[in-house]
């Protein structure tokens, strides 16, 4: 019975190890041109606007869709802070600035409904 047990463990780790990997090549996909690119939609909703206002930060129209990236890829099930900013830095090939990285921070963070 313990055996039974242990490889259904086993079985359950590889199965959620998996999704994540699964999860994880649906983000790097469609975070440049697709569904979590945000660049687009924030550019021709706020095309007049050189600053947009979130809380009581002011962001530039870059930072603001790496906001809503952060929101969506959290809401997608990205567990933690850390996961995300080596996502985004992967997906991207480069380092986030200090700006783009606070944006990143506070849309993780905050709590959409």
């Amino acid at each position: 019975m313990k055996n039974v047990f242990m490889l259904a463990l086993i079985f359950c780790a590889s199965f959620c190890f998996a999704q994540k990997e699964d999860l994880k090549k649906t983000i790097k996909e469609e975070s440049i041109g697709g569904s979590l690119d945000f660049t687009k939609t924030i550019e021709e909703k706020y095309s007049s606007a050189p600053f947009i206002r979130f809380g009581d930060i002011l962001y530039n129209k870059k930072d603001f869709a790496i906001l809503f990236w952060g929101a969506k890829v959290k809401h997608l099930g990205i567990e933690s802070l850390d996961e995300a900013i080596k996502l985004w830095e992967e997906i991207h090939k480069k380092k986030l600035t200090k700006s783009e990285n606070k944006a990143l921070k506070t849309g993780f963070e905050t709590k959409f409904e």
